[in-house]
Parts: structure tokens; C-alpha cells; sequence
């Protein structure tokens, strides 16, 4: 692999994806890699670990209910997956909560054609044990860098055949 071509992650349940800029106790050891603009994959635990870590420094990591889901038509599982990700991702921004938990992923055909369904619900770190409303959350979100969802799924990589 070349330093060129995108990083491919294993999403998994339990991945938990924060926006990029997000605030975390100092004691709270995470390791993050880009994922896509404005968000970034944590590598080392999954969303209980995580939770368990946030609630020992007195901060919260509220799960929000209602499922958010993407889907995206391919054959190739991990760049439909990536696509479908990132299509809930930008639904769970719509709502300024900072973090996203996947929790399904689902890989179907339909009239023999692949596609992937990633299910997750929304998840939101902060120091208060009282979550925010909608205006605190958009005021703390805008201090965070821009997030340029891209218009459409990222294309496939080429094959070097």
C-alpha cells in the first residue's frame, strides 16, 4: 500500500466515530485516524470501553435514541460500507451531537445487486451530566473545523491490474 491510496477501516459494532476537534478528558488514552471530513474512526476501544472511561473523569457520553442509518449500492463490501457510513453520518450531523456509534451492518442483495445498510445511533461527549440543547450544541460544534461532507460516495479505488 502507497502512501497515496486511502486507508480502508474495519468498521465493526461498537466503532464509535467522533467529529474532528472534539474534547476529551486528558486521562481519556484514545488513538483516532481520519475517517472522512469533520470525523475521525477511534481505533483502540469500542463505544462501551469508551464509555466507561468518559464516565470515570465525571464527563458523559450520552447514547441518543432513534437509529440513524445509511445505505449505499456495491459490490465491494468495504467501499459500500464506507459510503453508508458516511451517508449516516451526515443525518447524525444534522443533529450537532459529536459522536456516532455504529451499531448494525448489514450486507444484503436485491434483485442481484449488492448493498450495505450501516446502522448507528448518535453520541455526544461533554463535561455536563445534563445534555445540551440544540443551541449550546450548534454554539460548541462551530468552534470545531468545518466539516465538508463530500456530495457524493467516494469512489472506489482503482486496481492496479
Amino acid at each position: 500500500m502507497t502512501g497515496e491510496e486511502p486507508k480502508m477501516s474495519n468498521l465493526k459494532m461498537g466503532t464509535v466515530l467522533l467529529q474532528t476537534g472534539t474534547s476529551i478528558p486528558e486521562s481519556v488514552w484514545i488513538e483516532k485516524e481520519a475517517y472522512s471530513p469533520g470525523w475521525e474512526e477511534v481505533t483502540n476501544v469500542n463505544g462501551d470501553d469508551l464509555d466507561r472511561q468518559i464516565r470515570r473523569e465525571n464527563w458523559s457520553f450520552f447514547f441518543i435514541g432513534g437509529a440513524i442509518q445509511g445505505t449505499s449500492w456495491g459490490s465491494w463490501r468495504e467501499i459500500a460500507t464506507r459510503s453508508a457510513t458516511i451517508r449516516a453520518l451526515n443525518k447524525s450531523g444534522l443533529t450537532r451531537f459529536n459522536g456516532f456509534e455504529i451499531t448494525g451492518i448489514h450486507s444484503r442483495r436485491f434483485l442481484g445487486l449488492g448493498y450495505v445498510t450501516v446502522v448507528g445511533h448518535a453520541r455526544h461527549l461533554q463535561p455536563s451530566p445534563v445534555l445540551q440543547n440544540f443551541a449550546e450544541r450548534t454554539r460548541q460544534t462551530s468552534k470545531l473545523p468545518a466539516i465538508s461532507a463530500p456530495a457524493a460516495p467516494l469512489p472506489a479505488p482503482a486496481l492496479a491490474g
